[in-house]
């Protein structure tokens, strides 16, 4: 499909809110010409991407296994040891969706309700959380929905090595719940939700769910992948359209020549934490002070942009097994023999293969007491 130079709405970044946001337009309204730019490759029947199991050899920072990742260094720091973090982000279409852990979990409705925001309580937001899931776990409540886009379940496996880990926090004093996701339970442990459809074994991906099946039966959405927003162009404090370069990666390598593609009604940035604020910037929309010294144009003087980023890390622990356990570290590290053979389980039977899961199979939320 050709790629026109005007289009009504232009969604720059297509994560999982860029790819929610252009699906719904454009299906929405036939008559809508909409155009979702992402910077990396297109996630659609990449079995690096939908097979569940593999998402760990996408972060691996090797150069070749990660293609759908790109990687950002913080500064040295002091509580580290002057040790620098390192900040994965999602390359590719569905953003963090089609290469994260796949891991199912929601804030608390006390964490929503403490905004204090007209529109964004628990309570306001839980028929949107409804509407996009296909629930598949075995529980039986009003939180959860049934017939959205997005499937949740178990995955197709779940190992010994949960039951092991739920006697263990039920022995600390963490009980068994049948789902610590339903906004209210704070403390409990569970076999863990993935994003993961039962019935075919694959990832549940926000491109999946929202773009390719609406490129399928409209031709008002315009996909550009390889592609990244440089710059939003502004007549005067109006955003009328961007300007994008190709990607420079595996699946493009070609020189930066920019294009311009007009918008006749938004653009809308949806380009992550660190590439919205990027942008924003390099369009003249920042602090006043850094964007002069940077000879950049001031459009809007807004001094947050950029600022106070916060994140939250996971630590890995790491426990033996016996021998006898079956686990995907074999695979993961690259034995030949043990990839035949998990490779030759999924053409058998995905939705059963070992790779049909993230082998993250349990966990638990703990409420800290404010004496602690």
């Amino acid at each position: 499909m050709g790629h026109p130079e005007e289009v009504d709405v232009i969604i720059a970044g297509g994560g999982p809110a860029g790819c929610v946001v252009a699906g719904r337009l454009a299906y929405a309204d036939p008559t809508l010409k909409v155009m979702l730019i992402e910077g990396g490759a297109n996630n659609r029947d990449d079995p690096w991407v939908y097979r569940p199991g593999i998402y760990v050899k996408n972060m691996q920072r090797d150069g070749i296994n990660d293609k759908a990742t790109f990687y950002t260094d913080a500064q040295p720091s002091p509580y580290l040891r002057g040790r620098q973090s390192i900040v994965p982000c999602a390359n590719i279409l569905g953003g963090g969706s089609s290469d994260n852990f796949q891991m199912y979990t929601r804030a608390s409705a006390s964490d929503w309700d403490e905004f204090k925001a007209e529109g964004w309580t628990a309570e306001d937001l839980l028929p949107l959380m409804k509407r996009l899931e296909n629930y598949q776990k075995p529980v039986n409540n009003d939180t959860h929905g049934y017939d959205g886009p997005i499937a949740i379940s178990n995955g197709g496996q779940v190992t010994p090595f949960a039951q092991d880990f739920l006697r263990a926090a039920h022995a600390v004093g963490v009980p068994f719940s049948d789902d610590i996701q339903d906004l209210t339970t704070a403390h409990g442990s569970e076999i863990l939700a993935k994003y993961i459809n039962r019935h075919t074994g694959r990832r549940s991906d926000a491109a999946t769910a929202y773009v390719h099946g609406v490129m399928d039966i409209q031709s008002n959405l315009y996909l550009r992948t390889n592609a990244r927003v440089s710059r939003v162009i502004f007549e005067g404090t109006k955003a009328v359209g961007v300007a994008y370069v190709p990607s420079k990666n595996r699946a493009n390598n070609a020189a930066a020549q920019e294009t311009i593609v007009r918008a006749r009604k938004m653009v809308v940035l949806s380009s992550g934490t660190l590439g919205t604020p990027q942008i924003l910037e390099r369009s003249g929309v920042g602090s006043a002070g850094l964007l002069k010294q940077l000879d950049l144009k001031v459009v809007s003087d807004l001094p947050g942009v950029g600022e106070e980023y916060q994140d939250h890390y996971a630590t890995l622990s790491i426990y033996r097994v016996s021998n006898e356990s079956m686990t995907l570290d074999d695979f993961l590290r690259g034995d030949e023999q043990t990839q035949k053979e998990i490779f030759a389980e999924w053409e058998v039977s995905p939705e059963k293969a070992r790779l049909s899961s993230n082998a993250i199979d349990a966990g638990f939320k703990v409420s800290i007491q404010s004496d602690c």
